[in-house]
This record gives structure tokens, sequence and C-alpha cells, in this order.
């Protein structure tokens, strides 16, 4: 996985967490973080953290907080 196709697969997505990234790349998730802070200090990744019961719960994480990542710039 290069930067590039981090890049495609959140633009392909629109929102995502670590875990859904490091599945898709079969990679590790540390990998991924450190790739979607390299995004996000250079301000073309927003990191969100939303609760699981929000209005946008999808339901898979069982009730706990998780981290969203969003790309923000075109």
């Amino acid at each position: 996985m290069t930067l590039t196709d981090l890049k495609g697969f959140l633009i392909e997505r629109n929102r995502v967490s670590v875990g859904e990234i490091a599945g898709h790349f079969n990679t590790d998730k540390g990998i991924v973080e450190s790739m979607l802070d390299h995004w996000v200090r250079k301000g073309k990744v927003e990191k969100k953290v939303g609760d699981a019961f929000s209005g946008t719960c999808c339901g898979k994480c069982g009730g706990h907080h998780v981290t969203w990542y969003r790309w923000i710039d075109g």
C-alpha cells in the first residue's frame, strides 16, 4: 500500500476506520495509522471520533467510540 493507494481508498469509501483500511490492504494497523497521520498533518484528511450510538452508527463496533478518517482535499 502506498500513500496514493490510501488516498484512492479514502476518496472511494468516503469515511473509513483504521481497521477497514488495514483489512482491505492486508497490512498492520500501525502502518495505516502512520500513513493517515501523514495526510492529517498535510491537511488532506480529517480525523473524527464518532460515538457508536450517534445517528451515524452502523452497529459494527459494539458500542465503542470509533475513529473515522475522511479525505477532505479534492
